[in-house]
């Protein structure tokens, strides 16, 4: 299931209302299972950069 946020824009001109907006965002689900995460040794980029 996608997560859906609904945001609501309402125009006004002298307290009628004129228009109404509606905007939607649709997220995937996450697809993490768990475990641990391999990170990137940094020193070796370091050492490449000033060579």
């Amino acid at each position: 299931m996608k997560k859906q946020t609904v945001n609501f824009a309402i125009k006004t001109e002298k307290g009628v209302v004129r228009e109404i907006g509606r905007s939607a965002v649709l997220q995937p689900n996450p697809k993490f299972k768990g475990g641990s995460v391999k990170w990137v040794d940094d020193r070796k980029l370091v050492k490449a950069s000033k060579a």
